[in-house]
């Protein structure tokens, strides 16, 4: 039974600490519990963290500086600037393969693309059948860049409504999680003995299992949700 309630602590654990696509983590964390070096494992799990934080945050950040310098590329084209020289004035901070095709004759389209591969930035996906469109036709490219950056503003101001709904109920989940423990300390601050119910008798253990089951399952599936929202942004 102690074995029992050792796995669902470590399930709970896993489902409040690591905000990202459950099935792996608990790989993750079973890879750590089978080495020896547990302390080690620890650090690169709360390392992949932090990690997948940062990387959210930065392709956010990289998603406004691609709009901002759109518009800037649109600007230069509205003034009277060739398409290459323009984009190349605008984008040199963004798109380095798309500049430098622009500069020597290359491709522009293609580097476009692998611009927004390596990035991860699919708005110059975008930018490139435009630019497509506008060398086979000769149509303005100014005007489709426009209206580009107004839906891009539209759809990251939609992502970031979204992410901000979505951390309301991460929070109440966690908040939820919580109050077991705070009835438990109730208990022992009334003179009770709750910890010694749950732990040292039958009946308590399986209330203790099922609780940490229950609110593990409840954590993973909020989290479900929510990733699947944010898959979709």
């Amino acid at each position: 039974m102690s074995v029992l309630i050792a796995l669902g602590c470590a399930v709970c654990a896993v489902v409040l600490l690591v905000p990202a696509y459950p099935g792996q983590r608990l790989a993750q964390v079973s890879a750590g519990r089978a080495s020896p070096n547990t302390g080690h494992h620890a650090y690169r799990m709360s390392e992949l963290v932090f990690r997948r934080i940062a990387l959210h945050r930065g392709r956010s950040r990289r998603r406004q500086d691609a709009i901002d310098g759109l518009q800037a590329f649109a600007g230069e084209l509205r003034a009277g600037q060739p398409m290459r020289h323009a984009l190349a004035q605008s984008l040199s901070g963004h798109t380095p393969r798309a500049c430098a095709a622009a500069v020597w004759g290359g491709d522009v389209a293609e580097a476009l693309r692998r611009d927004a591969h390596e990035s991860g930035v699919a708005l110059w996906r975008q930018v490139a059948a435009c630019w497509e469109v506008s060398e086979a036709s000769g149509a303005g490219l100014a005007l489709a860049i426009d209206r580009l950056v107004v839906t891009s503003r539209a759809a990251e101001e939609v992502r970031v409504a979204l992410e901000s709904h979505l951390a309301a109920p991460r929070a109440t989940a966690r908040m939820l999680s919580l109050l077991p423990v705070m009835g438990v300390l109730l208990g022992l601050a009334l003179g009770g003995d709750p910890l010694g119910w749950l732990l040292f008798t039958p009946v308590g253990q399986l209330c203790l299992l099922g609780g940490l089951l229950l609110t593990g399952l409840g954590l993973w599936w909020v989290r479900r949700i929510a990733t699947k929202v944010e898959v979709r942004l």
